[in-house]
């Protein structure tokens, strides 16, 4: 603070100044002062205190002084005035990515957008709506009424009362101001000012504060730069680490010293850029005063957006301030020279500034035109600054061009009195000067891509002013526009001509030419054309003068076609006089705008009948009309020559310009505009002479005139020629040329499509030209010729053509390319075989000519079409004679029958023949078939026992002794299954997985003395094996997987679609993404329960001793049988290491004595994966198996409490079995035994932990409630509350524990497990040898359970998750499923729209992703949330995959509308999103912006996709079919 004003009161300070002699002077030295006692006090901002000082010591005196009086109070008063009120305009300025909203229905153009908020509280809502995202730089149109048919406002910005100017204290506005100061040497220094002043008076910060040293070497980040090239040169100048780096991104200081000290680190900052891409980064070095007043002046403007906020009359005061002329005449007004420094100024301050204007001089109407009329004043400069600059459009002020030129008033008011369209149009060519050649035509050779990309953007500008065609003229709206027009025919004839071609004889082009730029231009210009030509024809004079300017123009143009005299030309008794002209042999350009220009003016002005009489009266000259064909016929002829392979040695350019020239891009501009010139050449010539140039362009002349030889291209040409005739005569449908209206042009393209094959939407929509407004009309005419076939969970809805529609096929359409015409010609002769009607596919009736084009069909009957079709056919009936064609032939009769068509006939004779025979042999031997039995139904008859589906106990069903053959997919060879045979394995993959999960987000500990000995019951991370199903030898697969390691690592990118180190490799059949192998193992051929409790615990205490004196890893390592041979050996030991190492993430050991630990889990996690897959199809509906049953050993072993699995118990009885030097093996009566009472004991277990984990226990009385569980477990519950609990909780278990032995012995469930869930209950019970009532288990068993249930009761564990002092797990578990999504997409839009990063305050564009397995959402690929991760810097995304999903990840990028899939931080792809359009297809990147919608099944396929754990296989697959060249850095998302 400066000395003595520590705290000065804001009212003090007001009074103060008031009373100042110089008011300004006075608040300008006090800012002055004060801002450096701020700001850039430290190294670094501390944005918290500058925020409260500038708020006490500036902006409240400044707002004290604007009110008079106590800011609050004033504020007061306003509102009580109802001076206060908002206009009617919303005016959000949208953000870079923020989603926008555009009605089909209502907008007077595509640039009139909504925001979210208006758009959801808007009647467009219910109509045809396209959302997309915005480039930045623009503002919501909500309450602009001259953006809008119907429904200008939102409910929230309706139509109010105009507010008047407040009168409280606001008399200083009018004669002083608010104002900004652009300094030369201060690329944006902004002071708030008074009294008109922009200069600072007798002294500025400079100078006061000369004795401070401190100064800033400041770093502005360019578009030339890459994020990392900027931290790379920072980190060798200013010895900073990586994440330092990454926060002196964008405009900072990255060095704060003496001025010796920051130009060192300029010199080096630079030369290290410069070194990098031979460009320098910007650097500066500010003092210290100054680095503080750029910093307030971003402060200040946003304070001026606020104190505008307050009022209308505070804006209108603002408005009047910026707009007011300089002291000096020859000093602009403050808003220009704003807009004039704009290119100097750095991003964060071209914000501010755009900001600014939108929300003031914007939103006022008066003076929005003041301000069009400075834009289009200083359009020039500003458009020369922009293409100078290195920054994107979108934060440049030459953006501002789509506020202002796309309204209709301010259009027609800056034609009349600013000359826009000749000052955009001068601007366009003051640029392109420097590519004109010797004849002043453009020649893009060696053009600067970036350059020219930004000159095009200038074509934008003019579209928007003609956006809006008047409907009413001015004698002064007329001059201006046809000043404009004729400005645009000088761009247009320095394009006639441009680029031209010469056909290559002998050897093939050395350099390809330059042809982009060309068509770039004539790209953009397609619909400025065609606008041009509606603000002509909506007035009958400025056609006439158009028409007439366009004609001398196209006569001025210096590409002059002939270099000889003319000649007489003889057939038919017909003469022609022109002058000789060879397209294969003279120079010819496919860029002809003015002549197709000069079509168009033709076209219009033929079709208006009160214009007729004045069509040649309007021109002095006399109407050459074979000269206006000519150009138009070099054109075709041209594409002609390159179809017939004339052109080979031109290159691919030529071929890929005459591309365009009739692509759907292009065409309307280029082709049909060629053809609408013939045809009106063809209607006013005389015929004969017509076809005779026609005959003289394609060089075919001499050809009929019988003076040439044979050669191929001439029959090729002829085809052409004879096309380009049925063309011209049978093309009628264009407005004008016939009486159809576009609706009717649009339908009969839409069906000439559909006939090659139905089509979807897309497909359609770029298949048809698009006006102006980006429509193409489909909408009101696919109802009426093609009914939609909606789409499955896979694939897009396709619309197919209605067969009454299939007789408007003409074979001779113009628009169609050879492909498509040999597609739908094959597609129609195959309907009409369906259909048993006539193959031949003759044209339809075309309508009638317009009277001005009826002449046309003279052509049909003059004698030289007569002659021309005479020769064509007598060359077709001559022998050996090469002049003629098939093609040639069905163009001269509009019909073809090919010789293909009668052998398919005689072969369907001969099928219908031997069908007859095959019918009448039957019904001849009719008894021979009468005895035959229906299969199946006698080898049924002749079972004598009904097959006993029970998988467990004495009582076990027949299941099979031995594996059927298997062939390896290899070799091809078969093998039983065998315990001493040769291994035979399943391919598999081992993943970790969290889809069953109780407690979402909770990562597996791996640390010394924690290993998860048992699955826990929350399941927080399991270990999943999935296999394709595929058997193959071992000795095969090893083979196999040797030979994919060595071939791989040869691979461009092959590690990104697998992974050699971690042992993964392909299926050799279905490539399903393995890491293992399983080996298949034969299966194997079964006391009282408390005699086989005594047995199990004496075993059990039998061998406590061995394990304490001998090795523990002896006992508990892989335990396999040594009936197996060595090679099922090493392919367990293969399997359980890979479960071990993947499960656990640890180094491969196989000696560790948690590998069959793991083992047994991945089993039994697998099991319950594939029950809760498979939940809604097969008859498992659901799999939860995991009981805590808790011996003293395991909890010796951890302190935690850990569940045994089923599954563990099951494999690891034999192990009791086992002693040294003796093999102890269990009896299969013992085995069906020990089966037996695991299932009775876990069940009973389970139903025990049913109980305890429901709600019903009393915490406080746990004792009582514990017993008198006991007391009605061992009484009949059947029909309690407690019994249906008890089956709801036990059912999962049942269902899983049905599956395990299924795959254990092999035995089939019942089939009755297929039908309704409802009965499943007793069929599982049968199944597992189970009481259907479960409780007769504890009765039955009474007095050996009921200490059991006790001891298990009186766990210390079981009491504390009782009290709730420990987490429990309930039961039945809770099924996983993806989070539920909105059926609206644009809800998710409204989300990310309000998405805040919570690591980041700037306005950069963010990527909000949604994760799908729990809901969050996450700011991906933005530096800000970048994380460290074991030691690596990864992103947000790949952060939260590896504590959400174990690594994997299945989520959702909001404004791309795209699922994204990853599965390590190296390795994704993407994948559809489940929202479709009304017509059946999603929509990637919005670019179609079409409302979107749910689908249930692809949602729930994608789910099925997480729960079945195919998310890594699908990755793989998009890899391997993308064939990836580049790798993505997946794990930076």
């Amino acid at each position: 603070m400066a000395d003595g004003e520590g705290s000065v009161n804001g009212l003090q300070l007001c009074t103060r100044w008031w009373e100042a002699s110089d008011r300004g002077a006075a608040i300008l030295h006090y800012i002055l002062e004060q801002v450096p006692h701020i700001y850039c006090l430290e190294a670094e901002p501390q944005p918290v205190e500058e925020e409260q000082q500038v708020q006490e010591h500036i902006l409240y005196p400044l707002e004290c002084f604007l009110f008079g009086e106590d800011p609050s109070d004033g504020l007061q008063k306003l509102e009580h005035k109802n001076y206060g009120s908002s206009s009617q305009q919303c005016g959000r300025v949208f953000k870079e990515g923020e989603t926008v909203y555009s009605c089909r229905d209502c907008a007077i153009d595509p640039t009139c957008v909504l925001c979210m908020d208006c758009f959801q509280n808007s009647v467009h809502k219910g109509h045809r709506y396209k959302m997309h995202a915005s480039s930045g730089g623009g503002f919501c149109d909500c309450g602009d009424l001259e953006a809008w048919k119907t429904g200008p406002c939102c409910s929230q910005h309706d139509l109010g009362t105009s507010v008047a100017m407040e009168t409280v204290r606001l008399s200083f506005c009018q004669n002083h101001c608010l104002g900004f100061s652009c300094d030369g040497d201060f690329p944006f220094f902004v002071l708030f000012e008074l009294a008109s002043c922009l200069e600072v008076r007798g002294t500025d910060c400079r100078t006061l504060w000369m004795n401070e040293n401190t100064y800033y070497c400041v770093l502005y980040n360019d578009e030339h730069h890459s994020y990392d090239q900027v931290i790379y040169a920072l980190q060798r100048a200013i010895s900073c680490d990586h994440n330092e780096a990454h926060t002196h991104t964008g405009r900072r200081a990255v060095k704060r010293g003496t001025l010796r000290t920051c130009q060192q680190v300029k010199d080096l900052i630079r030369s290290n850029s410069e070194h990098i891409t031979q460009q320098a980064l910007r650097v500066e070095i500010l003092h210290s005063a100054v680095m503080a007043h750029q910093t307030f002046a971003l402060r200040l403007g946003a304070w001026l957006q606020q104190i505008i906020g307050y009022s209308v009359g505070f804006r209108q005061v603002f408005c009047q301030v910026a707009l007011e002329p300089g002291a000096d005449s020859d000093k602009p007004c403050l808003i220009s020279r704003l807009m004039l420094h704009d290119a100097r100024l750095y991003k964060g301050a071209r914000k501010v500034i755009h900001e600014l204007i939108f929300c003031s001089l914007l939103m006022e109407t008066e003076y929005k035109k003041q301000f069009a009329m400075k834009f289009t004043e200083h359009y020039k400069q500003l458009q020369e600054d922009f293409i100078s600059d290195d920054h994107e459009r979108n934060i440049s002020v030459t953006a501002l061009s789509v506020q202002i030129f796309t309204v209709p008033t301010l259009a027609r008011q800056l034609i009349e009195e600013g000359s826009v369209i000749k000052v955009i149009i001068d601007t366009v060519m003051e640029m392109l000067r420097e590519h004109l050649d010797n004849n002043q035509r453009f020649h893009f050779q060696g053009y600067n891509s970036d350059k020219f990309f930004r000159v095009q953007v200038i074509f934008h500008d003019l579209r928007y002013i003609l956006i809006s065609k008047p409907t009413t003229w001015t004698e002064q709206l007329r001059g201006k526009f046809l000043e404009g027009f004729s400005a645009f025919l000088g761009l247009l004839n320095c394009m006639q001509g441009m680029e031209e071609v010469k056909r290559q004889f002998g050897q093939h082009i050395e350099v390809e030419p330059e042809w982009e730029a060309g068509f770039s231009i004539q790209i953009q210009l397609r619909h400025i054309l065609s606008m041009f030509q509606d603000w002509c024809s909506s007035d009958e004079r400025v056609l006439l003068l158009a028409f007439q300017e366009c004609h001398r123009a196209l006569l001025r143009c210096t590409n002059q076609p002939f270099h000889s005299e003319p000649t007489d030309s003889y057939m038919c008794k017909h003469i022609l006089h022109k002058r000789p002209y060879k397209v294969s042999q003279e120079p010819v350009s496919i860029h002809l705008p003015i002549t197709r220009l000069l079509a168009g003016d033709c076209h219009l002005l033929s079709s208006k009948m009160c214009l007729l009489h004045h069509f040649k009266d309007a021109l002095s000259e006399h109407l050459d009309f074979s000269a206006f064909a000519e150009h138009p016929l070099r054109c075709v002829v041209l594409a002609a020559e390159v179809s017939a392979e004339m052109w080979r040695r031109n290159g691919l350019s030529l071929v890929s310009q005459v591309y365009y020239y009739q692509d759907v891009k292009c065409r309307d501009e280029m082709f049909d505009k060629d053809i609408i010139m013939l045809q009106i050449a063809a209607s006013k010539m005389d015929p004969n002479h017509f076809l005779m140039l026609i005959l003289l362009r394609f060089e075919l002349f001499e050809v009929f005139n019988g003076n040439c030889s044979s050669k191929d291209q001439w029959n090729r040409l002829t085809e052409e020629m004879l096309n380009l005739l049925i063309v011209i005569v049978g093309e009628r449908y264009v407005p004008g040329i016939s009486n159809v209206t576009k609706q009717d042009v649009t339908m009969r393209e839409v069906i000439h499509l559909l006939c090659i094959e139905p089509m979807a939407h897309s497909s359609l929509v770029k298949g048809l030209p698009e006006n102006e407004s980006h429509e193409t009309g489909l909408e009101s005419v696919i109802a009426k010729v093609a009914t939609f076939k909606k789409p499955g969970v896979s694939g897009h809805g396709l619309y197919e053509l209605k067969k009454e529609c299939l007789k408007e096929f003409n074979p001779f359409f113009y628009h169609y390319t050879k492909s498509q015409h040999s597609k739908a010609e094959d597609a129609q002769k195959k309907r009409r075989a369906q259909d048993g009607s006539d193959k031949a596919l003759r044209p339809p009736v075309p309508p009638p000519f317009a009277p001005a084009f009826s002449s046309i069909v003279r052509l049909l009957c003059c004698d030289v079409f007569i002659h021309v079709l005479r020769r064509v056919l007598q060359r077709a009936v001559e022998e050996r004679c090469t002049l003629w064609s098939e093609a040639m032939i069905q163009r001269s009769f509009q019909d073809r029958k090919r010789k293909a068509e009668a052998a398919k006939l005689h072969r369907q004779k001969i099928m219908a023949q031997m069908s007859a025979m095959q019918k009448n042999f039957i019904e001849t031997h009719k008894m021979l078939y009468d005895n035959v039995p229906e299969s199946g139904s006698q080898g049924d008859s002749a079972m004598e026992f009904e097959e006993r589906h029970v998988a467990v106990g004495p009582q076990q069903g027949v299941c099979p002794a031995d594996w059927e053959a298997l062939t390896c997919i290899l070799c091809q060879e078969e093998q039983e299954v065998q315990a001493q045979a040769p291994a035979m394995v399943l391919t598999a993959c081992v993943q970790r997985s969290t889809v069953l999960t109780q407690y979402r987000g909770k990562t597996l500990s791996t640390k010394e003395g924690s290993y998860p000995l048992f699955m826990p019951p929350d399941l927080a991370v399991g270990t999943h094996t999935g296999s394709c199903g595929h058997v193959m030898h071992a000795t095969c697969w090893q083979k196999y997987f040797e030979a994919v390691q060595n071939t791989t690592r040869n691979r461009l990118h092959a590690e990104l679609i697998i992974d050699l180190e971690n042992g993964e490799y392909m299926c050799p059949l279905c490539k399903s993404l393995c890491n293992t192998v399983v080996p298949l193992i034969p299966l194997e051929p079964i006391l009282t329960l408390p005699r086989w409790i005594q047995i199990v615990v004496a075993r059990i205490k039998g061998l406590r001793p061995a394990q304490r004196a001998g090795d523990e890893s002896k006992h508990c390592s892989v335990l396999v049988r040594p009936k197996y041979s060595s090679s099922i050996t090493e392919m367990l030991v293969v399997c359980a290491t890979t479960v071990h190492r993947v499960g656990l993430q640890t180094a491969p050991n196989e000696l560790c004595p948690h590998v069959p630990v793991m083992t047994w889990n991945t089993c039994a996690y697998t099991i319950q994966a594939i029950g809760e897959s498979l939940f809604t199809i097969q008859w498992l509906s659901d799999c939860e198996n995991l009981i805590p049953l808790q011996p003293r050993s395991a909890l010796k072993k951890s302190k935690k409490n850990f569940c045994i699995p089923q599954v563990g118990l099951v494999l690891s009885i034999p192990a009791l079995y086992q002693e040294e030097n003796v093999d102890l093996q269990p009896s299969a009566i013992s085995t069906a035994y020990n089966h037996l009472h695991l299932v009775q004991l876990l069940t009973m277990a389970h139903i025990v932990q049913v109980l305890l984990s429901s709600h019903g226990i009393d915490i406080h009385n746990t004792h009582l409630s514990l017993s008198l569980m006991s007391h009605r477990l061992r009484t009949s519950v059947s029909g309690s509350m407690m019994a249906d609990r008890v089956r709801r909780g036990v059912l999962p278990f049942l269902r899983c524990a049905a599956l395990f032995f299924n795959c254990l012995t092999g035995v089939p469930p019942p089939e009755a497990l297929s039908n309704s869930p409802d009965s499943h209950l007793p069929l599982l019970c049968s199944y597992l040898a189970l009481p259907c009532n479960l409780f007769q288990l504890f009765q039955e068993h009474r007095d050996t359970v009921t200490p059991l249930i006790q001891r298990w009761c009186g766990n210390e564990a079981i009491l504390k998750a009782l009290k709730g002092e420990i987490n429990i797990v309930r039961y039945p578990r809770k099924r996983n499923r993806l989070i539920d999504l909105p059926e609206d997409y644009s809800v998710l839009l409204n989300q990310a729209s309000h998405f805040k990063c919570p690591k980041s305050s700037d306005d950069e564009r963010k990527h909000p992703t949604l994760c799908l397995f729990c809901g969050t959402m996450l700011c991906s690929q933005s530096p800000c949330c970048h994380v460290q991760l074991d030691g690596e810097e990864v992103g947000a995304c790949t952060a939260h995959a590896a504590s959400c999903g174990a690594g994997v990840g299945m989520f959702l990028r909001v404004r791309e509308c795209e699922i994204v899939l990853m599965a390590s931080r190296t390795r994704g792809s993407t994948y559809p999103a489940p929202y479709l359009d009304d017509y059946g297809e999603t929509d990637p990147q919005l670019g179609r912006g079409n409302p979107l919608h749910l689908c249930p099944e692809r949602y729930k396929k994608l789910q099925q996709l997480w729960q079945q754990h195919c998310i890594l296989e699908e990755i793989a697959r998009s890899l391997e079919v993308l064939n990836v060249m580049f790798a993505f850095e997946w794990q930076m998302l």
